[in-house]
């Protein structure tokens, strides 16, 4: 019995006997039918090299133009962050707090912690002092809605075709990539694979 393994279900709290999984195989609970588990050849280093490509992305997002419009001779660049101060002189403050929310300080914030619990792993002294920070992380990751910033400013682009030229710009580019890395990462910072990078990092140590 002492190389059993169990997991508790996040949904309904059973205690499930782990099974082992091919890669791309998922565990459900029995009861509630909750995903316990995804298996995938994610590795510690992988991980880390997407968390800071996330962050490149997001430095180069919030650094260069997003779009430009030329109209009649006359060309306007505007970036995230002028966007969301648009929206702050046209009398709209909570959207514009929004935006500022949802697709710059979440984001951010999400980012820090994901290269900190990474960075802490692979060179920390504790690796198992990474409980807090992921349970704060998954409640933050709802909060970063980049990706529904970048359907509407789709929409806009769809509009404005007819009324200008538009100039896509780097940070918008860097803002599709981020939607695409981000998804990957969601999918390879689990806490089970946090437990189990930490667990490993642990036993090399007593050797």
């Amino acid at each position: 019995m002492s190389d059993v393994k169990f997991v508790v279900c996040h949904e309904c709290d059973l205690l499930c006997r782990e099974v082992s999984l091919k890669v791309g195989e998922a565990a459900c609970c029995p009861r509630c039918g909750a995903k316990l588990f995804h298996h995938n050849r994610s590795t510690l280093d992988q991980t880390l090299a997407l968390a800071i490509t996330t962050a490149v992305l997001f430095s180069i997002m919030n650094t260069f133009p997003l779009m430009a419009l030329h109209l009649q001779q006359n060309t306007r660049e505007t970036s995230l962050f002028g966007a969301a101060l648009a929206m702050w002189d046209r009398d709209m403050p909570v959207l514009c707090l929004l935006v500022i929310l949802t697709t710059i300080a979440a984001p951010a914030l999400q980012i820090g912690i994901e290269l900190y619990i990474l960075l802490n792993i692979k060179w920390g002294k504790h690796p198992q002092t990474t409980s807090l920070p992921m349970i704060v992380l998954q409640k933050l990751r709802p909060w970063s809605m980049v990706e529904v910033f970048m359907l509407g400013l789709l929409v806009s682009l769809v509009k404005l075709k007819d009324l200008a030229d538009i100039i896509v710009g780097p940070a918008f580019w860097s803002c599709a990539g981020l939607i695409v890395v981000s998804a990957i990462m969601g999918s390879m910072l689990t806490p089970r694979h946090v437990w189990m990078w930490s667990q490993e990092r642990k036993s090399h140590a007593h050797l």
